[in-house]
Order: C-alpha cells, then sequence, then structure tokens
C-alpha cells in the first residue's frame, strides 16, 4: 500500500513540469490552429466582399442600360424601325361586363 501521507511522494516536479509543459504545448498548438482557420475564413470573406461590390457596378450599369432602353422615344424608334406606324385614329372596342352572372 503506498504512502499517501506524504504530498511529495505522491507527485514529484518533474511530473507536474512535464504535464504543464504538454498542456501550454497543446494550447499553443490550438491557437495556431484557430488563427490558420481564422485567417483563411477572413480570405474566403474578403473574396465575396469583391465579388459583391463587382456585382453591385455590374447591376447598376445593368440598370442605367434598362432605363436607357426603356424610354418613350427609344421605343418608338425600336417600333419605327421593325415597321409600325402611328395610328391617325383610335378605336375603342367596348368590353362586357367582368362580372360573372348566374
Amino acid at each position: 500500500m503506498p504512502n499517501y501521507v506524504s504530498p511529495k511522494k505522491l507527485i514529484s516536479y518533474r511530473t507536474v513540469f512535464a504535464i504543464t509543459g504538454v498542456i501550454l504545448f497543446g494550447l499553443a498548438a490550438i491557437n495556431l490552429i484557430g488563427t490558420n482557420v481564422l485567417s483563411t475564413q477572413g480570405f474566403a470573406v474578403s473574396e465575396s466582399e469583391t465579388k459583391t461590390l463587382q456585382l453591385e457596378k455590374e447591376n447598376q450599369k445593368l440598370s442605367v442600360k434598362i432605363e436607357e432602353a426603356t424610354t418613350l422615344a427609344s421605343l418608338a424608334k425600336l417600333a419605327e424601325n421593325r415597321g409600325f406606324i402611328r395610328s391617325k385614329s383610335i378605336v375603342f372596342v367596348p368590353s362586357t361586363s367582368t362580372f360573372a352572372s348566374r
């Protein structure tokens, strides 16, 4: 039966230093791995933000092109180029009632 009366004999200073060293080494390794993962994710986020800005600029350019293409003057010119003519007399066709009857 071991002697548990003396704590010096139960755990030596060498084992305490060894355990402390292993724990510190493990924490340093975990810190290094975590930092590496975070920096990698930071690059991915940076690339996504850059792509988002490029897409926003392209979206603005396309919006301007759409607004220019849908002006009345450009639509009238496009219709004229395709052979449509402006009508002199407009005829309205009466429509039936939109209510359902039983």
